[in-house]
């Protein structure tokens, strides 16, 4: 609806407008009356007023000084002016001012009635115009509020295999997101792995630190002027994206970024992390490099707080053997990423592997000593990745096996050696291969045979063989609870148990599964049952 102000000096004309026409088909709310501008303006000050018809000569201030001041402090307000002069300059003036329409006096009704029902639809057009920018704008601001999880939802679907086949069609997905990439640039993921954190958390905190650690991410590796997003993928690795080509001065500057997260997460955020940092690949290829990179993670066992350039190759990159020699001055094999491989299933790739570099040892007249660290890197090699898949060490080879290999003169002896062991070994791995599930009944199993203890993820880590960030993500997926949720709740379902079926005190109990202050076992037991210790017990003990 509209409010209407008419501006007359005139009472017979004043009134002849507002009582003398018929208004009621009109969406018109309110007419209010002035007769001299100072009135027209107290009306505009006290009123929301939509459209103004107004006389330009009056005495004192004129119409056209009311048209100035409208223009001013109300400009979405609309004017009609009336006057008796037929001269083409007040037109002209007033129209320069933003006067909707100018009518001659005597006043056609008629007409006058027709010129404010276009006006009143000008009006109503303005404001559908406004409502609808305003929700754009509020749906503008949602649409940026929710970009990064938008962006990382885009990134999860690429990953998944879900990107446009289409050039153009990504080109526009690009847009869509404000993603900086062009259809045939690459993405450069860098994986970020919790190994430890120093403070106790439950599930939900959890999260939530790591979803504070992206966002240190965001600001420290991608940094206020890079391109790139820090995000979560289906898997629940934290990682980050980097748009865009990465040449040799950017990579070491990234990787000096890198170690300064690391070092920002020890001591703001309390924990250990590693970043392992791949190479630049196309969109459609980031599942291939991140998996490569969820590798080096596994087989990281020994490096923590480390940056792990996958560039370099995993050994060198994690600052193993590699950087040492073979004796003569020959460098030792990458045993690490043989070790990928092997529990990657890439035995052929492997075998390859091995015989090329034999024949380069060969070939630069390795010695005695050469062969010999190259059996005991490729001995351990075996070992890790039977004890990461749960094959015991003992079973795997025999006496007179290792003997074999210690013994070998040559780099074909040796060669022969090492292939004939990695069969074995690859059989072994195959017949004993543990699923996810077995891993996590094993982890289980330790957790109940130690509720007694203050239990940490390194601890069980080690006892599975696993690597610490990697084993909290295979637990978090396969069993939909935090590890430290299910220590939790194992302690808390034993405490019910000794509640209800022993007398024992309820500050014993609590020290019993390692719980040193007594108010925080309390507190932890009511918010997983809803009671206190003592509540439960009265309520459920039968002695």
């Amino acid at each position: 609806m509209v409010t209407m102000l008419v501006v007359d000096d005139e009472i017979y004309a004043l009134k002849g407008i507002t009582q003398g026409i018929e208004w009621g088909d009109l969406p018109i709310a309110r007419i209010l009356e002035a007769d001299s501008v100072p009135e027209a303006l107290r009306q505009l000050e006290e009123n929301q007023v939509d459209l103004v018809i107004s006389d330009i000569e009056m005495p004192g201030a004129s119409g056209m000084e009311l048209l100035r001041h409208i223009k001013e402090a109300r400009p979405s307000t609309l004017t009609i002016f009336l006057t008796g002069h037929a001269r083409f300059e007040y037109a002209q003036e007033a129209m320069r001012h933003g006067c909707f329409e100018y009518v001659l006096k005597p006043v056609d009704h008629d007409a006058l009635k027709e010129i404010v029902r276009r006006a009143v639809a000008k009006i109503e057009e303005r404001r559908a115009q406004l409502a609808f920018e305003e929700t754009l704008e509020t749906y503008r601001r949602q649409w940026t509020n929710q970009l990064p999880i938008l962006v990382e939802r885009f990134w999860q679907e690429a990953m998944a295999g879900g990107l446009p086949a289409s050039p153009e069609r990504l080109a526009r997905e690009y847009a869509t997101y404000d993603i900086p990439l062009a259809a045939g640039d690459t993405v450069l993921p860098v994986l970020l792995s919790v190994e430890q954190w120093d403070m106790a958390l439950d599930g939900r905190d959890e999260r939530i630190m790591e979803y504070a650690l992206r966002k240190a991410a965001a600001e420290i590796i991608v940094g206020p002027e890079g391109a790139g997003a820090a995000l979560q993928d289906r898997a629940q690795q934290s990682l980050v994206l980097l748009y865009g080509a990465c040449g040799e001065r950017e990579r070491t500057a990234l990787m000096a970024r890198c170690r300064d997260y690391i070092r920002a997460c020890r001591e703001y955020f309390h924990c250990k992390v590693s970043c392992y940092v791949g190479e630049p690949a196309a969109p459609q290829a980031l599942a291939g490099e991140l998996e490569r990179l969820s590798r080096l993670e596994r087989a990281n066992v020994m490096q923590p707080e480390s940056v792990v350039d996958a560039a370099m190759g995993a050994d060198q990159a994690a600052g193993g053997a590699s950087a040492g020699s073979a004796g003569g001055g020959q460098a030792l094999p990458p045993f690490m990423e043989w070790g990928i491989l092997l529990e990657g299933g890439s035995v052929a790739e492997l075998e390859t592997a091995i015989a090329d570099a034999l024949r380069r040892m060969k070939e630069e007249g390795a010695g005695r000593e050469g062969l010999e660290l190259f059996y005991y890197g490729f001995v351990h090699l075996l070992y890790q990745s039977a004890l990461r898949r749960g094959v015991p060490a003992g079973e795997l080879l025999s006496q007179q096996e290792l003997a074999e290999g210690l013994s070998a003169r040559t780099p074909d002896g040796m060669s022969a050696w090492a292939l004939r062991l990695l069969a074995k070994t690859h059989a072994a791995l195959l017949d004993r291969q543990r699923d996810a599930s077995a891993v996590i009944a094993k982890i289980q199993g330790f957790v109940q045979e130690r509720l007694n203890e203050d239990l940490g993820r390194d601890e069980i880590a080690k006892a599975v063989f696993r690597n610490p960030a990697y084993l909290s993500r295979l637990f978090r997926k396969e069993t939909g609870m935090s590890l430290t949720d299910y220590i939790a709740q194992a302690k808390i379902e034993r405490a019910k148990r000794l509640l209800t079926d022993t007398n024992d005190k309820i500050s014993n109990i609590a020290e019993g599964l390692g719980y040193m202050h007594f108010s925080y076992f309390a507190k932890l037991f009511k918010k997983v049952t809803g009671v206190t210790p003592q509540d439960y017990r009265k309520k459920h003990q039968s002695l």
